[in-house]
């Protein structure tokens, strides 16, 4: 009887549990659907920006409004998000989707062909095999979360996405790349995954050499001025408490060849995206957002790994790249992705970054906050362009922010910089980037604006209601142009009215668009590329 008695009052709970659970699937779904209308109405098509688009393509035929120069000869490049999902489980974080390439390629003779394709990463060929997000390194983490055993998993494989950016370090020689030192090389052509590499290095030998992993660099090497070489950096990260680890500045030969210039002893190691050079020097903004051994051994996931001290101090590593001699700085708390461009004058160097106040942007880039269209307009994503004047013989940092005008009020806030390159490391005036948020009010109010660092009110900025855009590249007119500002801004747009994708051009002067081509798909959002004009 009891056990009949205790048998009813089970099953009458699991009813109980079943109804709410019923109820609340329906209230979910009618929230999702007027939450879904709300979107729409607000900011139409932006979901689009981060949502999966499996398909790939080659060669296919794009037509433009207007003839294009026939100067215009090379090929685009860019590296982003395509996939955020397989099987059952979905990435949390926008940084973690995976890999895709997109490319369009200009013949010069008036045609364009455009080409999309997945990077096969060991990371992605597993997860499609298995129909499930595999066990590698993520940024912060998926759902469902991986178990204890998945974690230590992918602790041991490491990162292997690499969906941040493209370079060519040589002939035919084109890598694509994150924050580590791992990268995969491709066909720029048929945008065909070649092989993964992780460069064999020598890292010197010092008291405290017993290092965890030669694993993080940068994904925005620089070129080295005078040779054919790139710079990039090696961060050596140590397990032993109390034990220093290092970072050493590294020459790029080839993808496969690399060596030391210099390496210098820390405490402890920070995140570093990019960095800044000039002719003769390197400057590393050693932000304090550092690595958590204990953190990363524990969670397997970067993004709560990294501690942020808000009360400390951004160091300056100043490195002589032709005596590897390191000249150590502080300057006021800073932190900052993406470097725009640096030089020396009259003894000094200057150094242009988009800062921020801290890296609570970065965690808030989030799935559930970008798609979410209340809280993703609740976050700080602004930057703010900084000039630094760094004087070596007084070993002294001073730095200042600029004023925007009424035609371009968001033209200081821009990240995802980009410059004529004929003026990298020389002297120069205008800075071009992405401005989110522009009207301070909407995430989704976007502008790519042109700022005048010379101060002669020249800031512009080109933007289109519920048009999406990302980083764009500048081609400038052959020879570099008689201006700075002549040549163009190459980018893919989203029309989140129409739906629908096309790249555009914008006149790097008058920052007017005057030509554009439909894409023949959606194209998720994308990190950053570059223009070959040897590359076809």
């Amino acid at each position: 009887m009891k056990k009949t008695f205790l048998c009813s009052i089970l099953l009458f709970q699991l009813f109980i549990q079943y109804l709410g659970v019923v109820a609340t699937s329906k209230n979910f779904g009618n929230s999702s659907g007027k939450s879904s209308e709300f979107k729409e109405s607000v900011d139409p098509g932006f979901d689009l920006f981060f949502a999966s688009n499996d398909r790939e393509v080659e060669n296919v035929p794009i037509y433009f409004k207007n003839p294009l120069p026939p100067w215009i000869k090379g090929t685009l490049i860019r590296n982003g998000l395509g996939r955020y999902e397989i099987g059952q489980r979905r990435f949390t974080h926008a940084f973690d989707a995976f890999a895709k390439l997109l490319s369009w390629k200009f013949p010069g003779n008036g045609t364009a062909f455009f080409s999309t394709k997945f990077i096969q990463s060991d990371f992605y060929k597993k997860s499609i095999q298995v129909n499930d997000i595999a066990p590698y390194l993520l940024f912060e983490t998926v759902e469902p979360e991986f178990n204890v055993f998945q974690r230590f998993e992918a602790l041991l494989r490491g990162i292997d996405n690499m969906n941040v950016n493209v370079y060519k370090f040589g002939e035919n020689d084109v890598a694509v790349l994150n924050d580590f030192w791992k990268i995969y090389t491709i066909d720029p052509t048929s945008l065909k995954t070649r092989t993964s590499i992780t460069p064999s290095i020598h890292v010197p030998k010092s008291p405290s050499a017993f290092t965890f992993l030669n694993f993080i660099s940068s994904a925005h090497p620089l070129p080295e001025m005078g040779t054919p070489h790139h710079l990039s950096y090696l961060s050596s990260v140590n397990i032993i408490p109390g034990m220093k680890s290092r970072i050493s500045l590294v020459r790029i030969k080839s993808s496969e060849e690399r060596e030391i210039i210099t390496s210098w002893e820390v405490d402890r190691v920070p995140y570093m995206h990019s960095f800044a050079a000039t002719k003769n020097y390197v400057v590393f903004f050693a932000c304090p957002y550092f690595i958590n051994v204990k953190k990363m051994v524990r969670y397997a996931i970067p993004e709560r790994s990294l501690d942020w001290e808000q009360e400390s101090p951004t160091i300056l590593y100043v490195v002589h790249i032709k005596s590897g001699k390191v000249v150590t700085m502080m300057t006021d708390t800073v932190f900052m992705m993406h470097q725009i461009n640096a030089f020396e004058r009259d003894g000094v160097i200057i150094v242009d970054i988009s800062a921020y106040p801290n890296p609570d942007f970065v965690k808030n880039l989030e799935m559930k906050n970008l798609l979410d269209p209340i809280k993703r307009n609740q976050f700080n994503t602004r930057a703010s362009v900084r000039r630094y004047t760094i004087t070596l013989n007084t070993q002294t940092v001073v730095w200042k922010t600029f004023r925007d005008t009424e035609t371009a009020p968001c033209a200081s806030a821009l990240d995802l910089p980009t410059i004529n390159e004929f003026y990298r490391y020389r002297p120069y005036c205008f800075a071009y980037g992405v401005a989110l948020k522009c009207n301070n009010v909407s995430l989704s109010d976007i502008a790519i604006v042109k700022k005048d660092l010379c101060g002669r009110g020249r800031d512009k900025m080109w933007k289109i209601a519920n048009h999406y855009a990302v980083e764009a590249w500048f081609i400038p007119e052959p020879g570099g142009g008689k201006y700075e500002d002549d040549g163009y801004l190459v980018l893919p747009v989203l029309n989140g009215e129409a739906k629908s994708s096309y790249l555009a051009f914008i006149d790097a002067r008058s920052m007017e668009m005057v030509n554009s081509a439909e894409i023949p798909m959606i194209v998720p959002f994308n990190l950053h590329g570059r223009f070959f004009d040897d590359l076809l």
